[in-house]
């Protein structure tokens, strides 16, 4: 074979080559380039990104599913607010009692440092989240799930107002933007309310709804200024004293019940009737029923009758299996919560952040979803849509701002991202998580001994370290 005709043969071919003694050379065909996808991706995701997406998506989840499930708990107890209210209150008392025992006696995760933290502080946060939570459950029996999503967003610019005259917080131009385009969202929502919309919406009650914000927001700034010496805290024992002070704090609302209109109205005559009747609702039991016109088989409602219609001024129960749903609820929540943890723990706040943007239009698409919803459905409108858009815009703005402020202060003074999760209906989506350094809490003797230097009296020390290592908690 002349050089030209090797030249001109194919590189891929099957040939006797003779002078190679006899070896063939099999044809190789072009591996397609999605054939090794799967391998591509595996090689590059790492197992601890895995295991971070796995936590996002169930968060993302948990939370969508514990919104529909608290509107759904709202719509069984829609006559039983307050008794609602109480029993997610109680409810939890003896879930976070079991497990705080059980840490106490058979485990070292509870130390006495620990217990020895000043049980006001927890009544205090306990007293803002029984505020928080009467306030959501009362007015959003009235109020749709969508709503009560974008509603709940107002946390943010409230928590920053709040911040910036009890703490002396400054914000970025960023998310003072983000803020007050938050807040321009929440106002184009109210509009198809105020202008007479259906969907269950009643204005009073979204209004009284949208007063939760602010106890929450003191509440965030609470445990700010509260919890600032405290390094880690055992969230299972924070949230024991913190629902059994919800409770207690929670039962002294009860008379403001007598001034509301309904169907959160309850005279103080009627409180235990009132409670005999939510508990027979939690059982499945209705006692709020329909009174018709022409006898029992008429299709006409009589004048005084309650009605199944969301905008009825008194709706008749519908307390089918609201054991079950409650049940339901109480778990997930537990669940979602747990979830906020991880992420936070293992993902950071810009995630996390992230994520919770994500939530929100999700969750409102779930409630116009009729299969899950039922009657309770709510359907978009431009309104609400133009709500959802500018609070997302609001949303992203503010997220980026404190992104790169904590990255800022990170990278200036360190610190730990601090979270201290809400459960139940004060938990609303109010937690904000932040950059916080750790400030070593003074004792007494400490403070006595600085004074002492401050004034020139010689101290030794010897006396100031002895002072410096008690662990005992600040007074704030």
């Amino acid at each position: 074979m002349t050089n030209n005709d090797k030249e001109k043969q194919p590189l891929l071919s099957s040939i006797n080559n003779d002078e190679n003694n006899g070896a063939t050379v099999n044809i190789v065909e072009p591996t397609p380039w999605y054939s090794n996808i799967p391998q591509k991706i595996k090689n590059s995701v790492s197992k601890e990104t895995l295991t971070i997406l796995i936590y996002v998506v169930l968060y993302v989840t948990s939370g969508v599913i514990n919104s529909v499930l608290l509107k759904k708990v709202m719509n069984k107890f829609t006559n039983y607010a307050f008794f609602l209210s109480q029993l997610t209150n109680f409810g939890y008392v003896p879930i976070f009692g079991a497990v705080t025992a059980y840490k106490i006696f058979f485990t070292s995760d509870i130390p006495a440092d620990t217990r020895s933290f000043p049980t006001r502080k927890f009544a205090i946060m306990g007293a803002l989240d029984a505020i928080t939570g009467f306030f959501v459950v009362i007015g959003g029996v009235s109020t749709s799930g969508p709503l009560q999503q974008l509603l709940n967003q107002a946390i943010i610019p409230v928590t920053m107002a709040a911040s910036f005259i009890f703490l002396k917080e400054r914000y970025s131009l960023i998310q003072l933007g983000g803020a007050f385009v938050i807040i321009g969202g929440v106002v184009t929502s109210l509009v198809p309310s105020l202008v007479g919309g259906s969907g269950g919406n009643k204005p009073f009650w979204n209004f009284f709804y949208l007063l939760s914000v602010i106890p929450g927001a003191l509440s965030n700034v609470y445990k700010d200024i509260g919890f600032q010496a405290v390094e880690d805290m055992d969230v299972w024992y924070l949230q024991y004293w913190d629902s059994l002070y919800q409770s207690i704090f929670g039962i002294l609302l009860f008379p403001i019940n007598n001034w509301l209109p309904p169907p959160a109205t309850v005279k103080f005559t009627q409180i235990l009737p009132f409670m005999k009747e939510g508990a027979e609702c939690l059982v499945g039991i209705n006692s709020i029923l329909p009174i018709y016109g022409n006898g029992s088989t008429s299709s006409s409602y009589a004048a005084d009758s309650c009605s199944y219609s969301p905008t009825a001024t008194v709706i008749c129960d519908d307390c089918h299996n609201a054991w079950i749903v409650i049940i339901l609820y109480m778990s997930i929540n537990i669940v979602y919560n747990i979830f906020i943890l991880l992420v936070l723990k293992h993902a950071g706040a810009t995630v996390y952040s992230i994520a919770n943007t994500l939530r929100l239009p999700l969750t409102n698409i779930v409630f116009s979803i009729p299969f899950i919803m039922g009657d309770a459905v709510s359907p978009f409108s431009p309104l609400s849509i133009a709500g959802l858009i500018i609070i997302l815009l609001g949303l992203g703005g503010y997220r980026v701002g404190s992104m790169i402020k904590q990255k800022k202060a990170a990278a200036a003074a360190g610190g730990t991202i601090k979270v201290i999760p809400s459960y139940g209906p004060a938990g609303m989506d109010n937690i904000i998580p932040v950059q916080k350094q750790f400030i070593e809490p003074k004792s007494q003797a400490h403070l006595r001994n600085q004074f002492f230097g401050k004034l020139g009296i010689s101290v030794p020390e010897a006396r100031y370290r002895s002072a410096n290592n008690n662990n005992n908690y600040g007074d704030a």
